[in-house]
C-alpha cells in the first residue's frame, strides 16, 4: 500500500516569497506534484507554509520557516504520513531533520548539492544565508536561532554524506578537510560501488535517513536548476540510483527538493526530472 504523504511547500528564497528559487515549489505544485503522488496510490495532504509574522526579513523569516517546517513534518510523522518538502531555501531541511530528531531517531542525512552549503557568517563575504544550510544542520553556526526549532540538535558529522558537490568556496574546502562527514565528489557519486561503500558506513550509525536534493546537483545539460548551477553534475539516473540505494541501506524518513528556479527551465525538463524523483522517493518509503 502506498504511504500517505504530507506534501509541504515553502515558496521562499532569502526572505522573499515567490521569486527566484522561491518560485520553484509553486511551479512544481502547478505541474501536478500532488496529483502524480495520488496517481500512484498515495493519500496526499498539501500544506503551504509561511512565516509566523507579517514582517519579513531574511534572518527572522528563515528561522520562522524552519520552525514551521519542523512542526508540520512532526505532525506528519505523528499521523503516519511521509513528509516531503518542496522548498526554495536549502536551509529549511534543518526543520525536516529536527522533526526526525524529535522522535528520538538517529538521523542520517544525504545532502545532494552542487555546493557545500558549509559557509558560516564569519567566512562568507556574500552573507548568503542559504550557503550556510548544511553548516546550520551540523551546528557550526546560528545555534541560538536553530535551537528554537522544535527537536533540533547539531547532527553528528559521521551521520552525513555530502553528494555531488563540486563548486565549493575555499573556506568550505577547509571545513571539509577537518570534517568527519563523507564527501562523494561527482565522479564518486556516479560510481555505485563508492555510493554503496558510503552508505554501508552510514547505515549502522542511523535509524532513518533524510534525503535532501538541491536540484542544482543535476548536470545543467538537463536544464540549469538556478543561477548557481555548475557543470559536471549528476544525471537523472544517477540521482534515482542514489535514492534507491539509500532507501535500501536505511529507512527513508523524509525528503526535501530545493532550489529550483523555473525561469532557468523554460522547457520544463528539470521540472519533470524533479517530479519523477518525487514519485520514486514516495515509493521508496512505502
Amino acid at each position: 500500500m502506498a504511504v500517505p504523504v504530507r506534501l509541504l511547500s515553502a515558496a521562499w528564497d532569502s526572505g522573499v516569497p515567490g521569486a527566484r528559487m522561491g518560485a520553484g515549489p509553486t511551479a512544481l505544485l502547478r505541474a501536478g506534484a500532488a496529483d502524480r503522488l495520488r496517481a500512484r496510490g498515495s493519500r496526499v495532504t498539501e500544506v503551504v507554509l509561511g512565516p509566523s509574522s507579517d514582517w519579513q526579513a531574511e534572518l527572522r523569516t528563515a528561522f520562522e520557516l524552519q520552525r514551521a517546517v519542523a512542526r508540520s513534518a512532526a505532525a506528519a510523522h505523528a499521523g503516519g504520513e511521509l513528509p516531503l518538502l518542496l522548498s526554495g531555501d536549502c536551509h529549511l531541511t534543518l526543520g525536516m531533520v529536527a522533526a526526525l530528531q524529535a522522535r528520538g531517531a538517529r538521523v542520517g542525512l544525504l545532502w545532494l548539492d552542487a555546493h557545500g552549503d558549509l559557509n558560516t557568517p564569519d567566512v562568507d563575504p556574500g552573507a548568503y544565508l542559504d550557503g550556510q544550510g548544511l553548516a546550520m544542520v551540523l551546528g557550526r553556526c546560528w545555534r541560538a536561532a536553530t535551537g528554537t526549532v522544535p527537536g533540533s540538535a547539531p547532527l553528528p558529522e559521521e551521520q552525513v554524506v555530502l553528494v555531488g558537490a563540486r563548486d565549493l568556496d575555499p573556506p568550505e574546502l577547509a571545513a571539509l578537510d577537518g570534517s568527519a562527514l563523507r564527501w562523494l565528489r561527482p565522479e564518486q557519486a556516479r560510481d555505485p560501488a563508492a555510493v554503496d561503500d558510503a552508505l554501508a558506513a552510514l547505515a549502522p550509525r542511523v535509524d532513518v535517513v533524510h534525503l535532501h536534493v538541491d536540484l542544482d546537483v543535476y548536470d545543467p545539460s538537463i536544464a540549469p536548476a538556478n543561477g548557481y548551477a555548475a557543470p559536471d553534475g549528476l544525471s537523472a539516473a544517477d540521482v534515482l540510483r542514489i535514492a534507491r540505494r539509500a532507501a535500501a541501506a536505511a529507512p527513508l524518513g523524509s525528503a526535501t527538493l530545493a532550489s529550483y528556479d523555473p525561469s532557468f527551465d523554460p522547457a520544463g525538463r528539470l521540472r519533470d526530472t524533479a517530479l519523477e524523483l518525487l514519485e520514486v522517493v514516495a515509493g521508496l518509503a512505502g
